[in-house]
């Protein structure tokens, strides 16, 4: 039992203050976990909401609802009857956990919603009988029922609230939408009273708060000027006041206090989408400035930790006059009326699509229980593994990562008062905020179409070029959308090659770098604006960076700010990943959803089995300390390009205090007897449409005693965010079972000041090609080394051709002949990625660095040097770093054809290893 000293004192003093806690999510885990109760006991919570989007996110998102809907699927139900079997028992669930507090507070509070179809919202005859249906399944007194708060909804909630159903009318944004709904509301009591029926009816009116402020904050940038920023933050207080000020109009004087004296209660207002989508304002906002009583405040889970931690109750802030704040918006321009009838519409379909998703996603699992699909995820681990692995897997459950994860607690990771662990935990609640400004992104798109833009050219390194560079391999060239290229080389033959492919009057240029300082994008920047207009550029970058100042003095089209507490390598699911995928057409909203499935397979907080992410980190972060630290990817199509990018964040994220994990992408496979003991094997099976030969080799692993870990995909290119969160989330937990801080990279700088210096003394240090002597003494080695290919070779264009092809065969050559595991990389991009596992992970790396001549010549305005030297200097800092940590780093000069000339070094090691 909880001790009044166990209860949030924050959340205490906001119920303190009439503002009623509920939370905006719920889950078979979080009710059978033990979570919700807990909750309920220490948080101060009296409500859960739910909608199409939440049970998107947590049917389609996780293990929990497979066997329930692989029975019903033998049953032959439908998609329809499976999601309506499982929402209701969730809700039955979570009801009985909130049955106290509805019964503390005399059958006022405790309730949990469930909503009715959102292509319902139009259709009143409809609307009720759904409510009728959900209401008499779930039987329990503390459900509501969540109507939309349409014109056509008004005629259902009165006749649902004459009906005795309580209900929690959903999607109000206009004052005036509020004000007949609660009218119906006391409509239906007075023909109860009138009756002699019973007044224990109850219902909410949920007022929609910060979908207000992102799209009038759009409306306010697009004017312009001091008093429009001044403005930005205070349309949604206002709105949600102003509806605050109508609630106590509406519920007072003689009409309602003889429904009162009747038993009558409060149809109290619900203030919903209360998650600060602008990194810019408060994380409390939405609860700290809306707080009055006889209100409910529905928060997502992030949301009501923020309260926990540092919310403040200032007074009652709803009662705050909104007239001020609403009249200087009119007078800007702002017109309110047209922005809530916006955000109706706009909400109705945002739930319907999220209904569609979900039923679809229902059906696909209905399908694959039929055709006997293979769990989601499958390991086979050697026996002398599997306790240890298991001993950690409960530590972590134990010591409660998954929960710490998403409370941000600095201490999984050396902290408090460490500046890239504080300030670099956004990732885990971005999609929600990306999908906010997704309307953005596709009307800029369909802006360049139609203005006749043809092309998009990404220039970034490292984080803000390796999502979008997967994305692009992933989804290829769609109809709609600018063709994509992702310029992430300085070798001045890729960058000519590139620029050879353009009609530049016809191609848009996205520049991003999050420090907005990176020296090969900005001369990449430099290079293409003495060719393009400024309307031909659009930047991605931090708020106050140097590329941000730059942007706003060169006038460019657009300026995305992302959210600075994002870290690059974390950077895919925010604007650095989605302006160059929603430019070149990709269904970003669909990506999103699935990254939030994703999300929502690693909120399981009490179990392992059930959050991918949670066991995935924990697994290969306790066999890397047991020496298999080779992460080697074995990938299926669609996502192939896959390892492209979790190489850098796992090399990056863990390649520190000597220790780490090694990525391993797109080695070429063999046959078992070809590995050493130091790997570990992950294998990204498309479920739908299995490889039989990639199936057969890692069954050969698994029998030849190696560890696999079978993670299954859906097969289609979207699961991509799915695969993207999950792999993040288990890497900020391998951190934690490594015992290093997963979000700082402290060695990448070292190879750039190096870099820096080189350019500064305006002459290349000599560096002698290596001998035979010197390539047999540096391969001649077996695991735990590893051998790293580093080339600093174009690209793109006719000089890159075969290149891919030829290293790979070198990759099998020293493979062959050693056991050792093998990386490869284009330089300078992996300096920004993998170049911290180098520097700053064990010390077994045998590198060898591939270098040839560029054939063009590209000069780089305003600098002394050109891309040659820059390109020259980045390969000989790099060379002088990995010497100086007393590495053994060798160099080939390639003369002539590049991937001739590797397949002739390939000849030459096979010949050496072999004496």
């Amino acid at each position: 039992m909880s001790t009044l000293a166990d209860v949030n004192p924050k959340l205490k003093a906001l119920t303190e203050a009439g503002v009623s806690v509920w939370l905006d999510q719920l889950g078979r885990s979080l009710v059978q976990g033990g979570e919700l109760a807990r909750m309920v006991a220490q948080e101060s919570l009296r409500g859960v909401t739910s909608n199409p989007s939440i049970f998107e996110k947590s049917i389609l998102g996780t293990a929990d609802y497979d066997e329930a809907i692989a029975a019903m699927a033998r049953e032959s139900k439908s998609a329809q009857e499976i999601y309506d079997t499982l929402a209701v028992a969730d809700v039955q669930a979570a009801c009985d956990v909130l049955a106290s507090v509805h019964q503390q507070s005399g059958g006022r509070d405790g309730f949990v919603s469930l909503e009715v179809a959102p292509d319902l919202a139009r259709d009143p005859e409809r609307t009720l009988h759904s409510a009728r249906t959900y209401w008499h399944a779930v039987g329990r007194p503390n459900v509501m029922i969540k109507i939309p708060g349409t014109a056509e909804g008004v005629q259902a909630i009165e006749q649902a609230i004459y009906e005795g159903i309580n209900v929690n009318v959903t999607l109000l944004f206009a004052v005036e939408a509020y004000e007949q709904i609660a009218r119906a509301y006391i409509r239906g009591l007075e023909r109860r009273h009138a009756e002699g029926k019973s007044l224990d009816v109850n219902s909410v009116a949920s007022f929609f708060v910060s979908r207000v402020d992102t799209l009038v904050d759009k409306q306010l940038d697009k004017l312009g000027g001091s008093d429009a920023e001044r403005l930005k933050g205070t349309a949604a207080l206002a709105n949600a006041r102003a509806a605050y000020a109508r609630f106590q109009e509406l519920f007072s004087g003689p009409e309602w206090e003889t429904l009162a004296e009747a038993g009558a209660a409060y149809q109290r207002p619900l203030w919903a989408s209360t998650g600060v989508k602008n990194p810019a304002y408060p994380d409390t906002l939405y609860v700290d400035q809306l707080i009055a009583p006889h209100t409910v405040n529905t928060m997502p889970l992030a949301t009501l930790n923020a309260v926990a931690d540092h919310g403040s109750v200032p007074g009652a802030t709803a009662t705050i006059d909104a007239t001020p704040a609403l009249a200087a918006l009119a007078a800007a321009g702002i017109d309110m009326e047209a922005v809530t009838k916006q955000l109706l519409e706009e909400g109705i379909k945002l739930f319907e699509d999220a209904m569609a998703s979900l039923l679809a996603g229902i059906e696909k699992t209905r399908a694959a229980v039929v055709t006997g699909r293979p769990p989601a995820i499958d390991a086979s681990l050697p026996p002398d593994f599997e306790q240890a692995e298991a001993a950690r897997v409960e530590q972590a459950v134990n010591e409660q990562v998954a929960r710490r994860v998403w409370k941000r607690d600095q201490a999984l990771w050396g902290g408090p008062g460490v500046p890239e662990i504080e300030n670099r935990l956004g990732w885990l609640n971005v999609t929600e905020t990306m999908l906010e400004h997704l309307p953005d992104l596709e009307a800029l798109r369909d802006e360049l179409l139609a203005a006749g833009y043809t092309d998009a050219v990404l220039l970034g390194m490292g984080g803000s070029s390796l999502g979008p560079e997967v994305i692009r391999r992933t989804f290829g060239e769609l109809a709609g959308g600018l063709r994509l290229q992702v310029l992430d080389s300085t070798h001045p033959d890729a960058i000519a090659a590139v620029e050879a492919s353009l009609d530049l009057a016809k191609t848009i240029f996205i520049v991003s770098s999050k420090s907005g300082g990176t020296i090969e994008t900005t001369s990449h920047y430099a290079y293409f604006k003495a060719k393009a207009k400024p309307e031909q550029f659009i930047v991605v970058t931090d708020p106050g960076s140097p590329l941000a100042a730059r942007a706003d003095a060169d006038r460019v089209r657009k300026t995305f700010l992302n959210p600075s507490d994002i870290g690059g390598r974390y950077s895919v699911l925010s604007y650095f990943g989605l302006v160059p995928a929603a430019l070149a057409g990709v269904p970003v909203a669909e990506l999103l959803r699935s990254a939030q499935e994703g999300e929502q397979s690693c909120s399981h907080l009490n179990a392992s089995a059930d959050n991918a992410g949670l066991w995935l980190g924990a697994t290969i972060g306790e066999l890397a300390l047991r020496g298999r630290d080779k992460l080697t990817f074995i990938v299926s199509e669609p996502i192939d390009s896959f390892g492209l990018w979790v190489e850098q964040l796992v090399a990056e994220s863990t390649g520190k205090q000597g220790k780490g994990i090694l990525p391993v992408a797109d080695e070429p496979l063999g046959a078992p007897e070809v590995y050493g003991d130091d790997r570990v094997f992950v294998y990204l099976r498309n479920g739908a449409r299995p490889d039989a030969r990639l199936d057969t080799l890692v069954d050969a692993l698994t029998e030849a005693g190696q560890p696999t870990l079978t993670l299954t995909t859906s097969g289609d290119a979207r699961d991509l965010g799915r695969q993207f969160f999950i792999s993040e989330f288990a890497v900020a937990v391998a951190g934690w079972a490594l015992a290093i801080n997963p979000f700082d990279q402290p060695n990448v700088q070292e190879a750039k000041d190096n870099t820096g210096k080189v350019l500064q003394s305006g002459a290349l240090p000599a560096i002698e090609a290596a001998d035979d002597a010197a390539l047999k003494q540096l391969l001649a080695v077996g695991p735990p080394h590893y051998t790293a290919i580093l080339g600093y070779l174009p690209t793109a264009g006719p000089h890159s051709s075969g290149i891919d092809e030829a290293v790979a065969e070198l990759r099998e050559t020293i493979r062959a002949a050693t056991g050792m595991a093998t990386t490869w990389g284009y330089g300078p991009r992996f300096q920004h990625s993998t170049g911290q596992e180098h520097l700053g992970g064990a010390p077994h790396g045998r590198f060898l660095q591939l270098v040839n001549r560029p054939s063009a010549q590209l000069s780089i305005p305003g600098e002394s040097y050109d891309f040659t030297t820059l390109i020259d200097a980045a390969s000989a800092g790099n060379l002088t770093t990995l010497r100086a940590h007393g590495l053994a780093a060798e160099r080939v000069v390639l003369e002539g054809d590049a991937a001739a000339a590797i397949r002739s070094l390939s000849t030459r090691i096979k010949g050496l290893l072999e004496r």
